[in-house]
């Protein structure tokens, strides 16, 4: 019996040996690199909600319960002098409600009235030394005293005593609130990049 065998050889990219042995030898060459340079590369755009601050200006009005109180130099509070005995301070009233021996500071803490005489939850303000605490309007403040004579806090104290009030305040303030806006963002991006391709597989394959 005859051996036969057969040969081919074929330049295409690489080379193919064949024998009649029954074994293969393949080569097939290996690229070489690609490189590309000056890569923009930019990611999709991305939304996004936002809260954004912004002052904003209220009005109200509350019914309100008041209690007041005059600091010296040493930090300790002494009552405060009402300038009417009455409890209920009509809303048509505009005047001093309280007043204060010179060389003291108004103190005075207010509280919403719910038919209950409550501080717990109250807000404490203090004027400045020779300010009284005036009504007027449905706006309460702190204003400079009225000029009197002498003693006339203490003689206030002993006529009417201590005290509290309850009125209606109109207030105005300002406040906070938050507004949603979308902005929108660029993703990721890449300028001036560089990318290097293998081409991919390539070798010896037996």
């Amino acid at each position: 019996r005859r051996r036969g065998s057969a040969g081919l050889n074929a330049r295409a990219g690489g080379s193919v040996w064949v024998s009649g042995g029954g074994s293969a030898y393949v080569t097939v060459d290996q690229p070489y690199p690609t490189t590309i340079n000056g890569l923009n590369v930019e990611g999709a755009r991305v939304r996004e909600v936002v809260r954004v601050p912004y002052e904003s200006r209220r009005r109200w009005e509350k019914r309100v319960v008041i209690q007041a109180v005059c600091i010296d130099d040493r930090a300790i509070p002494h009552p405060a002098s009402q300038v009417r005995p009455d409890r209920e301070v009509d809303g048509g009233y505009e005047g001093e409600l309280y007043r204060c021996l010179a060389g003291t500071a108004m103190q005075f803490t207010w509280a919403e009235y719910n038919g209950e005489v409550r501080f717990d939850h109250g807000e404490t303000v203090t004027c400045r030394k020779g300010e009284a605490l005036w009504y007027g309007g449905g706006n309460v403040e702190c204003r400079a005293q009225r000029a009197e004579r002498d003693c006339n806090e203490r003689s206030l104290l002993r006529r009417y005593g201590a005290g509290v009030k309850i009125l209606t305040w109109m207030r105005e303030e300002t406040y906070t609130e938050y507004r949603e806006e979308v902005v929108e963002q660029s993703g990721m991006a890449l300028t001036g990049g560089t990318i290097a391709l293998d081409g991919g597989v390539g070798g010896r394959v037996f």
